[in-house]
């Protein structure tokens, strides 16, 4: 074993350059070892390595300088369905999750420093409940970005967090040639510029350029990312005004997605890119969520079962359907008379009293004799005070002439579900624009107010009101199932949600990896910050840090 262990070290040496100048620091492994010779012996630059073997490790490992940190573990293929992995340096994670809630590794860089992580095997241990946090977090300190930073030749197998991959702050880096293999319930990443701009909670993201086709997102590249179960395993999420680029990935049973500004202080996904992947899913699937922010997804093919909805993502808006919780405080529902929306100036157009108690998603008002469907696409609000769901409202789906039947979320994870119950008043308002709504982008800074109970105002009204955000439609091209020669796109019940303003979905038939003019033309600096031609330059130019491994 001793023999195998340094053979291996012989042969992988050679594919690990130092920096210039640069300390090589070998640890014997473990944590507290790794640890001592970061807090003791290391300086920016610096690399620590890890032998081969295996390592339990019951605590964490806190970094705050710009180093490297590498095992010998080694993987080629990544980014297809079976890439050959060699285990060589294993850390098992044999920490209590009920304590430890810091991961495994926690990186915390400013932005003159550079981190690289490689060439390490992170398996699942003694716990089995999911811990908070990310398995490896990635986070700036100050004001500024930080550029430099890489997840590379890594394998995460089943580990028992919330997270594999958490950026919080405002990073910019890229991970590539890494196998994330999820549990069911635990997703591969969760993305957040939470500090971009200097701001907190997303709000500086939101009030900032999309900038695609630059450096400023955190790139998930040549990666092979494995769902275990239900359509959510495994997924790339993302809130805090985060913003990611998936490429060139091959994911089974997973997919991009991201939530949206909803119940909590912070703002929604800002944006990603998705373009030349690949997806397998072996288990019925319809579509990923996104649920806010822009999106242009296209050159991704897909095998296996084909969608049920013939979509690769549906958008949501929760506010619009009164999934955010019981304190409307911050946000608030978008029913039509929340000055954080784009309202019908009409105002009221009518209210009245249930007749009878119906099943969930219907109300009656015996006294009505309206016309069929004149209120679909509006929105419907429960005004009874008794009401446990009072101010809750929904979008209304149809309606005879005398019942409404609105879209119910009933899953009791989000606040009371809107019910009407005989005698309970309600009131008819039409939102046009959602705050933050998929197609959304830069508008007016938020603020937090001062004292206690801060809540979101805007700047520049000082006041709850509309952010004057900008249309950046989500655009979907070349995007096919391979199997059937079925062409994907988005898709949206939700009323704001319009094709063509909000969303185009191109089709398919141009030429690979090109970029249709409306796109060209929609995306001039103006809009974006810069003129968006086409896609950053592939692979990330970070990947160059160090030499590659054998066969890449």
């Amino acid at each position: 074993m001793k023999s195998t262990a340094g053979l291996v070290i012989l042969i992988l040496s050679s594919f690990f350059a130092p920096r210039c100048g640069a300390t090589i620091y070998h640890s014997n492994g473990s944590a507290a070892n790794i640890q001592f010779i970061h807090d003791t012996q290391a300086v920016d630059g610096d690399t620590i390595t890890l032998p081969a073997g295996r390592f339990s490790w019951t605590t964490h490992i806190d970094i705050s300088k710009g180093i490297t940190l590498q095992g010998l573990t080694t993987i080629n293929g990544a980014g297809t369905i079976n890439p050959a992995v060699a285990d060589y340096t294993i850390v098992r994670d044999d920490s209590n999750h009920t304590t430890n809630q810091l991961g495994l590794v926690s990186v915390t860089l400013n932005s003159t420093q550079s981190f690289r992580m490689t060439g390490i095997t992170f398996s699942n241990g003694q716990s089995t409940d999911y811990g908070n946090n990310g398995a490896i977090k990635i986070s700036s300190t100050d004001n500024q970005p930080v550029t430099s930073a890489r997840i590379d030749h890594c394998h995460f197998d089943h580990l028992y967090w919330e997270d594999t991959i958490f950026i919080v702050g405002w990073v910019y880096g890229v991970e590539d040639h890494n196998l994330i293999e999820c549990n069911s319930s635990g997703l591969s990443h969760l993305i957040w510029h939470n500090t971009w701009g200097g701001q907190i909670n997303g709000n500086g993201s939101w009030a900032d350029f999309p900038y695609y086709g630059t450096e400023k997102f955190w790139f998930i590249e040549t990666n092979t990312i494995r769902g275990n179960g239900p359509q959510t395993s495994a997924r790339i999420d993302s809130v805090n005004g985060g913003r990611y680029v998936a490429r060139h990935n091959f994911f089974s049973n997973s997919s991009p997605g991201g939530h949206g500004t909803e119940g909590g202080m912070q703002r929604g996904c800002r944006e990603r890119e998705v373009y030349d992947n690949a997806f397998n899913y072996t288990i019925g699937w319809g579509s990923g969520l996104q649920r806010s922010g822009g999106g242009i997804w296209h050159d991704n093919s897909w095998i296996g079962q084909d969608s049920n909805n013939q979509n690769h993502t549906s958008l949501a808006v929760y506010r619009e359907f009164g999934a955010i919780g019981n304190d409307l405080s911050r946000w608030g529902l978008a029913g039509g008379n929340n000055p954080w929306d784009v309202n019908d100036a009409h105002g009221l157009y009518q209210s009245g009293i249930t007749s009878a108690t119906l099943a969930h998603g219907l109300l009656q008002d015996s006294s009505k004799n309206w016309t069929t469907n004149q209120w679909a696409g509006y929105s419907v609000t429960n005004n009874n005070p008794l009401a446990a769901c009072y101010l809750h409202s929904s979008y209304i789906i149809s309606n005879t002439s005398n019942t409404i039947t609105y879209y119910y979320y009933g899953s009791g994870d989000r606040g009371a579900p809107l019910l009407f119950n005989a005698g309970d008043i309600y009131q008819i308002y039409r939102v046009l624009i959602a705050l933050d709504q998929n197609g959304r982008g830069k508008g007016d800074l938020v603020i937090m107010t001062p004292g206690p109970n801060p809540i979101p105002i805007n700047s520049v009204t000082g006041t709850q009101s509309w952010t004057h955000e900008n249309l950046e439609p989500c655009f979907s091209w070349n995007n096919v199932h391979t199997p059937t020669g079925h062409v994907y796109g988005f898709g949206s019940e939700i009323p704001t949600e319009i094709a063509n303003r909000d969303y185009y979905n191109l089709g398919a038939g141009f030429p690979p990896d090109t970029t249709p003019q409306q796109v060209i033309h929609t995306y001039t600096a103006a809009l974006n910050g810069v003129n968006y031609t086409g896609t950053y330059i592939y692979p990330h130019p970070l990947t160059s840090n160090g030499l590659a491994q054998p066969g890449l």
